[in-house]
C-alpha cells in the first residue's frame, strides 16, 4: 500500500474518534486527522450550494482550508464554474480531482487564475466524496494535497468516513439529543457489512461466503434499512459506531 494511504485500522480509529464528537472543535480534530491520515493537506465539509449562490464560504461546515485561499476562491468567483461542485450534486460516488483537468474545464481567464490559486495553496490532487445531510440535503467531503490517486479499497473507506462524518455533525450539531433507534442485524447482515468494511466488492463476498451476488446486495440493503443509512458505506459507519460490526 502507498505511503500516507488510509488503512483498516486507521477507519476503526477514526470512526471510535467520532463517536467522541461533541461540539464543532471536535469534529475540526477530526478533519484534520482524516487528511493527514490520508495523506491530504486539506480538507473542508460544506453543504452543496444551490446553482444560483456565488460565495462557498457561507456553505462550510469544518475546514482547514487557508483563509486566503477562500476569500481569493470568493472573489474570483471560481464557484459559480466549479466542475467538481457541478459533479458532486448529481454524484453518487466518489471521484478524483486534478487541478490541471479542474482549470482547463474553466475559460482561460478562470482557469489561469484558479490554477494560480491552486498551486499557491498546494491543492494539486484531491478526492471528491459526496454524501447525505439534513433531510433533503446533500453534503461534500472535499480533500485535497499532493499524493497519488487512491486505490478502490481506499477510496471506499474514505466514503464512509464522510457519511459518519456528515451524521455526526447533523447529531451533534443541528439535532442534538436525537435518539437513534435499535437495530437488529442477522449474522449473515453482519457478515456482509464487515467484508464490506474490508473493502470487498458483493461478488467477492459472495464468494467468501458461499452465497449469490443478489442475496449479498439483499442483505446489504436490509442491513442498511434496519440503520437507517443512505448507502452501504453509510451502513458500515453507522454499524462500527454502534458496535454492531467490529
Amino acid at each position: 500500500m502507498p505511503p500516507n494511504s488510509l488503512t483498516l485500522a486507521s477507519l476503526t480509529g477514526l470512526i471510535e474518534k467520532m463517536a467522541a464528537i461533541r461540539n464543532r472543535y471536535d469534529a475540526y480534530a477530526v478533519l484534520l486527522d482524516i487528511c493527514s491520515r490520508a495523506g491530504y493537506l486539506h480538507g473542508v465539509m460544506l453543504d452543496l450550494p444551490a446553482e444560483a449562490t456565488q460565495q462557498l464560504s457561507s456553505h462550510i461546515l469544518i475546514s482547514n482550508w487557508p483563509d486566503r485561499f477562500l476569500r481569493d476562491y470568493d472573489a474570483y468567483g471560481l464557484l459559480a464554474t466549479s466542475p467538481v461542485i457541478a459533479r458532486a450534486r448529481d454524484a453518487i460516488a466518489p471521484f478524483v480531482w486534478s487541478s490541471k483537468s479542474t482549470s482547463a474545464r474553466r475559460n482561460q481567464a478562470e482557469a489561469g487564475r484558479a490554477a494560480a490559486l491552486f498551486e499557491e495553496h498546494g491543492f494539486v490532487t484531491g478526492v471528491a466524496l459526496p454524501v447525505g445531510g439534513r433531510p433533503g440535503e446533500r453534503r461534500l467531503l472535499f480533500l485535497a494535497g499532493d499524493r497519488d490517486e487512491p486505490r478502490c479499497a481506499e477510496l471506499s473507506y474514505l466514503l464512509m468516513l464522510a457519511a459518519h462524518l456528515s451524521e455526526r455533525l447533523v447529531e451533534t450539531l443541528e439535532t442534538p439529543g436525537r435518539d437513534e433507534p435499535a437495530a437488529r442485524l442477522s449474522d449473515r447482515e453482519r457478515q456482509c457489512l464487515v467484508w464490506t468494511s474490508a473493502g470487498k466488492t458483493s461478488l467477492e463476498i459472495g464468494m467468501i461466503l458461499g452465497l449469490s451476488e443478489h442475496t449479498v446486495n439483499q442483505y446489504i440493503a436490509s442491513s442498511s434499512q434496519k440503520l437507517g443509512a443512505m448507502n452501504r458505506a453509510h451502513a458500515v459507519a453507522k454499524a462500527m459506531r454502534r458496535r454492531l460490526i467490529d
